[in-house]
This record gives structure tokens, sequence and C-alpha cells, in this order.
């Protein structure tokens, strides 16, 4: 029995699933596969597997992670391929790496990239957005909703474009469980900070997720 890091995203089709519906999902599609979990020993065993950062609904991505402990001899590639070819359209299996011991803490994911596609009524300055001292906005808490300055939290942000009416904007934001930062609370700000900036709909891709700004594979 091997402990494996995956790297895996989803996409438009899926995006609506919640993260309880494709931890079912990713459980029938190993029994599907020929590879066999490892289970958690004592009363109610159940398969050995950490998921990072769960992915909110309604967001797509191209990197996110899992840690699980599967019984097989298949290499590497043959993992991914079993993978992709056992669950549903939609999700896809990028890499995946046997770890040695404790190799990669998933625990200390303190950063993710995004691309939030923003359609607005105008575009807003992030170079001025950027210039504030700080960013009052509500954020949502497990004590409430409260006030929070989120400029200390946002790393990077880069204007990708302006076209017909949306706005891409590029975000390395705060993640994990000291802070997490999400795309829309940034967009929250900039409706408050930018005038004349209103968001109508916002589409949003988590592209990577990264230890002190290191990829993770």
């Amino acid at each position: 029995m091997s402990k494996f890091i995956l790297k895996y995203g989803r996409d438009d089709r899926v995006k609506f699933i919640s993260h309880l519906d494709f931890v079912r999902c990713f459980h029938r599609a190993v029994r599907r596969s020929k590879l066999r979990f490892e289970f958690s020993q004592g009363f109610n065993p159940h398969p050995v597997m950490t998921i990072a950062q769960p992915l909110p609904v309604a967001v797509t991505s191209e990197g996110d992670y899992m840690k699980v402990g599967l019984i097989t001899g298949l290499s590497d590639e043959q993992v991914v391929d079993e993978l992709n070819r056992a669950m549903p359209p939609g999700f896809t299996f990028y890499k995946a790496r046997r770890l040695a011991a404790k190799e990669i803490d998933l625990t200390k994911i303190n950063m993710a990239e995004y691309v939030a596609e923003i359609e607005c009524t105008q575009r807003c300055d992030i170079d001025e957005l950027m210039r504030n001292k700080e960013l009052i906005v509500p954020k949502k808490t497990k004590s409430g909703v409260k006030d929070s300055d989120i400029l200390p939290h946002i790393y990077e942000i880069e204007d990708l474009g302006y076209t017909d009416g949306i706005q891409t904007v590029r975000m390395v934001l705060s993640c994990g469980s000291g802070y997490n930062l999400r795309p829309e609370t940034v967009v929250a700000a900039m409706e408050r900070y930018c005038g004349g900036f209103k968001a109508e709909f916002t589409a949003v891709c988590r592209k990577r997720m990264l230890i002190d700004n290191n990829e993770i594979m």
C-alpha cells in the first residue's frame, strides 16, 4: 500500500457539484478502477484520504490536490489513467506521485492563484484599488459576517484585460486554515472602492495552490 498525492481539476460541467458529492464520486471511481483504497483502522474504517482546501461550489479548477492511500502496483502514470477512465466527464486528474513517509503536508498550503472573469458595468483600475491603505469588506467567518481588511491577504493581483464588458483579473490570495480569502470577496472590494464598478456575474477558476509561493507538483 502507498500514499499518493494527486493533482486534479474540474470544468464547467461539474462546477455545481458539492464537495461531499465529489468525495462520493471519487470513492465510486476508485471502486470501478484497478485501484484499491487503504482503509483506516478502528471500529468504523474509512478510506484514507485528505483533500486540500475543498473547492467552493460554482468554481472550476486546474490545480487542486488530495492525498490518498491506495493499494496498487501501478505506476504513477497508470494511476492517472485509471482515475481518468473511471471518473465522470468534467473531472480530470493531471498527475500522481507516490510519496515517501510524510512528504508534502497539504495543511501547509497558504496561497492560491485564481483567474476571475467579471461581467461588469465598467473596468476597475486595479492599480488604483491597491493604492488604498486598507480594503474593508464584509467577510463571512465562523462567528458570522464581520468587516475585515483583506488587503494584507492579496499577495498579487493583475488586470489581464477588458473585452466586451468582461474584466479578467488574476489573483494570488491567502488560502488555508489560517486565513482563506475568496475571489468573490476581492470583487466585493472592487465594487466598494472602484467608483462606477459593479459586478453582474463572476466566473472563477482556481489555477494553482501554493505553499509559500512554491508549486506543490
